[in-house]
């Protein structure tokens, strides 16, 4: 399949953020406007997992105990569509002093992340299987990541289907608004347009510096993802972008 994008006109952009506003292309819809959206599920009821809506569900400390970790001056740092799991349990064995928070909306895989991370017995990460474009905006303060990991999301080839890519400008400001200065931000893609459009739209925004391959460094070691992997075995090049939040 052909990956195509061309840059943003004025009615282009403005519709990127009035889709944004609707609420348009959230992973399962809009979480408002699902029964019991307040209320956890049973199997995450005290265990490293969070909602938006449920906070402040009373039949566990889920919402308590997170706030608490966010409120301390640990460094934290977001994985969004962490997948099978392996680049961000990794990140949290490597780093035990600082806060990983990930988000996966397919909701096997996030519970999945739960049984391993109670065999691993890691203590320093939380995951949540709400869209992370819904999620972020109400329970992370702005400024209070250290950096964030986007690896190999969805194309959304289709067009039809393009409202649910990750990227778009409005995505970029809720970037910008919760990455502390000098802040990184770090994307993964096989597909080189996708790191393009990628590219341009983060580079044309005011906060971010130019991307720069030598921040690779921030990152340093790490456990591939299921798909980076794939692509090594296949020999596949992997297209990365690195950028720092002024």
């Amino acid at each position: 399949m052909n990956f195509t994008w061309e840059e943003l006109s004025e009615a282009a952009r403005a519709q990127a953020y009035a889709d944004w506003q609707a609420g348009k292309g959230l992973i399962g819809g809009n979480p408002h406007q699902r029964p019991n959206s307040h209320l956890l599920p049973v199997w995450g009821v005290d265990q490293p997992f969070f909602r938006a809506l449920a906070m402040d569900d009373a039949r566990g400390n889920n919402g308590a105990t997170l706030a608490a970790l966010l409120a301390t001056d640990r460094p934290v740092e977001v994985e969004i569509g962490f997948g099978r799991g392996d680049f961000l349990l990794d990140r949290a064995r490597r780093h035990p002093q600082r806060l990983l928070v990930g988000y996966e909306t397919k909701n096997k895989a996030t519970r999945l992340m739960l049984q391993r991370i109670a065999r691993y017995e890691i203590s320093n990460l939380w995951v949540s299987d709400d869209d992370v474009r819904f999620n972020l905006p109400l329970v992370m303060e702005d400024g209070r990541l250290d950096a964030v990991h986007i690896l190999f999301p969805d194309p959304w080839w289709k067009p039809q289907h393009h409202v649910k890519r990750l990227f778009s400008p409005p995505f970029v400001d809720l970037l910008a608004a919760k990455l502390q200065s000098g802040g990184l931000l770090h994307f993964k893609s096989d597909v080189q347009e996708y790191g393009e459009l990628v590219r341009y739209l983060v580079e044309q925004h005011g906060a971010f510096l130019p991307h720069d391959p030598a921040l690779a460094e921030r990152v340093g070691p790490y456990a591939p993802t299921h798909r980076e992997a794939w692509c090594q075995r296949h020999q596949r090049p992997v297209y990365a972008y690195y950028f720092v939040r002024q």
